[in-house]
């Protein structure tokens, strides 16, 4: 008996008393947040300027193209510089013109820069500022005069200026219509005589205003 309790015991010892357990982990990478590509950016609305689209010339003698050329670039300078300082620049800041008179013959430029129905059809003040201001139409079809020494003497340009904006979400419209008479004076084109008309529409309320010089 006391043999077979002996050999018990020596069975048990020979067992050990651990515990071996194994654990497997795996590690999955989160999938990749999908996100919605940025949106492209907006484009600036493109510069507004006059075209000269067409220059006829008439002429009793004969103009060098050289100096019908520069004639030509020389009056829609002007015109773009009156655009810029006295349509576009009031009407995106809703502030006054700046001094116009380096764009106009000294009597015209009197009639302009003085309070009354010619400066408010010629420059676009008093109104809110306009937001988002762009161009349907933009286009200054030209004519010029030339004796016959071949000196050009007077250019015409019939406006076709129609613009489009926002006051406060609201859409307004501003078109110029009619003819700028410029003439060479002291190195560059001036405006000299004007017959325009301008519609100003905010909402449902239309003004229009027509002058002549």
């Amino acid at each position: 008996m006391l043999c077979l309790v002996a050999g018990l015991v020596m069975l048990t010892g020979c067992r050990g008393s651990g515990s071996h357990a194994f654990t497997t982990q795996t590690t999955v990478p989160p999938a990749p947040v999908e996100t919605a590509p940025a949106p492209p950016p907006v484009p600036p609305p493109p510069p507004i300027t006059f075209t000269g689209e067409v220059f006829h010339l008439h002429t009793a003698g004969k103009v060098d193209p050289a100096v019908q050329e520069a004639a030509r670039a020389g009056v829609l300078d002007t015109l773009n510089r009156y655009l810029e300082a006295a349509v576009l620049r009031p009407l995106r800041s809703g502030g006054p013109a700046g001094d116009l008179t380096p764009l106009f013959t000294p009597p015209a430029a009197q009639r302009v820069m003085t309070v009354g129905p010619d400066r408010f059809a010629v420059i676009d003040e008093n109104l809110p500022p306009v937001s988002d201001v762009r161009a349907e139409s933009a286009v200054a079809g030209l004519n010029g005069l030339a004796g016959p020494d071949g000196i050009m003497s007077v250019v015409t340009a019939g406006l076709d200026l129609r613009l489009i904006g926002h006051i406060n979400g609201a859409l307004v419209r501003v078109t110029r219509t009619g003819e700028l008479v410029l003439m060479p004076e002291g190195g560059t084109w001036r405006i000299d005589a004007y017959d325009i008309q301008v519609t100003r529409t905010l909402a449902d309320d239309t003004t229009t205003t027509t002058v002549r010089s």
